[in-house]
Order: structure tokens, then C-alpha cells, then sequence
């Protein structure tokens, strides 16, 4: 058999896996539904642990189709916004996770920005202060767990997203890592910098040595430990974030590039090696070589409905743009619209499962 890469998704509703080969063909796939937990009105989690046996339950979906002697490496692509805590050396979680949906820093956000720190904050980010984050998140535990947060200014608990976690349990501790594309949504990620900023470290009480460290987006940040992982061990050759993932896996690569995620109703368009700064619009960085270098991005989160009031600025920022590329099964009306609106020529994917292929893909990208 060729040999693949392992892809997994991590997402809000369930883990998809599936071995991909050099060409982007998907030879097996596995699913694994997640349970997310609504404790409270605004409040959505997932149990940490869950999220770890849905990895394993998607992954041995594919090892019953596939030799694992086939397998090459592993990818990991994740939804961006939730964040988790665990004991470094037990790997154990002493709460669940506060989910991207969630809602309860809503005042937290409030707060920050009456007290007139989100000029600052999107300064630093090229994000506005938002629900849903990490940040904001990490503060309110804080407050609202002080005994749980007390072990994390000790040095005792570790503090992720979804990507970090499961490379802490691939690895069993040994490693704690992530990558530019999920960093740069906890509003702790300093875009121009490159690295974890101390003064939002500060702004939040997030003590910097609690996150991860960052490396490339491909390349090879760990190996698994077959004890832990099902028997495999593999490099790690790619972390990133579901979004840019998927914007890779529509064959995204260039200045001008732009993808509709059709879940999320938002448009990415690649900016290339410079974060560039417009209105209406969200800057992110969404990968970063292993010479160091980020990719950055604009991303509109807003719809379509609202085209014109950033539609210049993103043209000003990315001349060159002129297509938009979608998955395979948007609705044909929403193209034709999204064509309109845009001005653009709508393009559709080839092949299915642009989130899988295209952590995929980076994962085989030359060092």
C-alpha cells in the first residue's frame, strides 16, 4: 500500500480521521461522535476525555480498512476556539473544556473593552474581543475556580487548545506544542511578534509558561508513543487549525487565494507573508513554515450579507484576488450568490473532505 498520513479532525460535534495519500486521495475513513455538554444557559463543553476516545475510536475506524504499516505520519486539523486544562504528568483534566459556542465571558469581554483595552487588543491580534476564546475564558476560570487556577500559576497544569491536548495524550506528556493557526485565535498570540505576547499574557493573568510552545505548522513537532496511541508511532508532521486546513485543502496556497467555509458562513483569503490591517475584517496568521515564516489571512466571519461594507477592503489588501473556491455540495444557489455579491468566479473543489486533505497535504510538505 502507498503510504499515508493519519489525518484527524477534532471538531465540535465529533472526530473524523481517514489515511490520505500523496495524491490527496482518501483510501479509509473514521468517524466518532462528541458529546457537547450544555451545563448551563451560554455555557457549552466538551469532557476532555471524551474528546481523547473520540480520537481513538475515529482512528481505529480507519485501522480496520488500512495496514497501520501503511501509515506514514500523523496530521492533526481542530477546531480553534476551545480550551482545556491538564495535570502535566497524569494527563488528567480537572474540568471540562469551555467550547468555542460558549458565552459565558460575555462580561468578561465587557469589562475589557469599557475599560478601554480593545484597541490594544486588536492591535496585537488583528481580533476583536470576543465571547468564545481562550483568553477571555481563561480569565473567567480564573475568577470564577480559583483553586483550579491556583495549579496553573504553580506550574502543575497545562493550558491548550484542542491540538495541544491531544499531542500531550499521543505523546503521554512528553510534548506540549501547537501551531500559529490556533494560537493566533486565543487573543494571547502576538501577530506581528510571532509568539505568545506578555503583555496580553498579563492583561488576561495567563501565565505565559502555562501555553504551549510554537512551532511550524508542518515539519515534525513529536512522535507518538505507541502505548499511548493504538500501537502507532509516527511523527507528528502537521498541526493547524480546521479553517486553515480546509482553505489548504481547496488548493489555497497563494496571495489572493480564498475559500467560503459554508458551516461557518466565512470567507479566508490568503495574504501572504505580511498581516495586513483593514476594516470590517479579521487578520490571522494561518500557517507557519518550518523556516519560521507565517502565512497570514483575512478572514470575514461576518457572511455575505454584508459584503459590501468589507468587500474593499479585503480587494485593497488582496488584489489579486479573483475566485473563490467552495467544497463540493454548497448549495448551488449559495454559489451563484456568493458570485454575485462578490464579483468573483466560484469555483468547486474536486475532491471531498478539504479539512482532512488538507492537514494531509501540509503533513507531506518538504521541511
Amino acid at each position: 500500500m502507498t503510504t499515508c498520513v493519519l489525518a484527524v479532525h477534532a471538531g465540535t460535534t465529533g472526530v473524523a480521521a481517514a489515511a490520505v495519500d500523496a495524491a490527496g486521495t482518501v483510501r479509509a475513513r473514521g468517524h466518532h461522535e462528541l458529546a457537547q455538554h450544555r451545563p448551563a444557559a451560554g455555557q457549552v463543553e466538551h469532557a476532555p476525555d471524551e474528546i481523547w476516545q473520540a480520537v481513538l475510536g475515529a482512528v481505529r475506524g480507519v485501522l480496520g480498512h488500512v495496514d497501520a504499516s501503511g501509515l506514514g505520519s500523523v496530521a492533526i486539523t481542530n477546531q480553534r476556539d476551545t480550551v482545556l486544562l491538564w495535570d502535566r504528568e497524569t494527563l488528567g483534566s480537572p474540568r471540562p473544556t469551555v467550547a468555542g459556542q460558549d458565552r459565558r465571558t460575555t462580561q468578561v469581554c465587557a469589562a475589557l473593552r469599557e475599560a478601554g483595552h480593545e484597541a490594544r487588543v486588536e492591535e496585537l491580534t488583528g481580533q476583536g474581543l470576543e465571547p468564545g476564546r481562550a483568553a477571555p475564558a481563561l480569565a473567567w476560570l480564573a475568577e470564577h475556580e480559583p483553586r483550579t487556577w491556583a495549579l496553573v500559576e504553580e506550574g502543575r497544569y497545562a493550558v491548550g487548545t484542542v491540538d495541544s491536548y491531544l499531542v500531550a495524550r499521543m505523546t503521554r506528556g512528553l510534548e506540549h506544542v501547537t501551531d500559529v493557526s490556533n494560537a493566533a485565535r486565543t487573543l494571547l498570540h502576538d501577530l506581528e511578534g510571532g509568539g505568545w505576547s506578555g503583555e496580553l499574557c498579563s492583561l488576561f493573568g495567563v501565565p505565559v509558561d502555562a501555553l504551549p510552545e510554537l512551532v511550524p505548522s508542518w515539519g515534525g513537532a513529536a512522535t507518538t508513543d505507541p502505548r499511548a496511541f493504538l500501537g502507532l508511532s509516527l511523527p507528528v508532521a502537521a498541526l493547524v487549525a480546521d479553517r486553515s486546513a480546509a482553505h489548504l485543502g481547496l488548493g489555497c496556497l497563494d496571495a489572493g487565494d480564498a475559500s467560503w467555509d459554508d458551516a461557518a458562513s466565512s470567507l479566508l483569503v490568503t495574504t501572504d507573508r505580511r498581516p495586513v490591517r483593514t476594516a470590517q475584517v479579521l487578520t490571522t496568521a494561518a500557517w507557519r513554515s518550518p523556516d519560521g515564516a507565517d502565512t497570514f489571512a483575512l478572514e470575514v466571519a461576518s457572511g455575505v450579507d454584508r459584503s459590501s461594507e468589507w468587500l474593499p477592503g479585503v480587494r485593497e489588501a488582496a488584489p489579486e484576488l479573483a475566485s473563490l473556491r467552495v467544497e463540493d455540495g454548497v448549495d448551488d444557489r449559495l454559489c451563484h450568490d456568493l458570485g454575485e455579491r462578490l464579483g468573483l468566479d466560484v469555483r468547486r473543489a474536486s475532491a471531498p473532505d478539504a479539512t482532512l486533505r488538507g492537514a494531509a497535504l501540509l503533513a507531506l510538505r518538504p521541511r
